[in-house]
């Protein structure tokens, strides 16, 4: 698998792409978070909004923590 780096690019720009930031219930900017995984011989890949790299890590570790399956989902209501 190759990996791209967008580190130079990211430094050009001073926030992410419109999709990519969101505003919280308390006005706090989140932003979108790229997490990989493998299983077995395949990469598999999610996705977390999180307050900054730092808060995505945090998010990470307690997910290795906790994390678990509380059922398949079958639809979604926006609010």
């Amino acid at each position: 698998m190759s990996v791209i780096s967008f580190d130079k690019l990211r430094d050009m720009r001073e926030r992410p792409d419109a999709q990519f930031v969101r505003t919280d219930d308390h006005g706090q900017v989140m932003y979108l978070f790229a997490l990989e995984y493998e299983m077995g011989l395949s990469t598999w890949s999610a996705k977390i909004w999180a307050y900054s790299f730092e808060d995505a890590e945090m998010r990470v570790k307690a997910m290795r923590e906790s994390l678990a399956v509380c059922g398949q989902m079958h639809t979604s209501i926006g609010a």
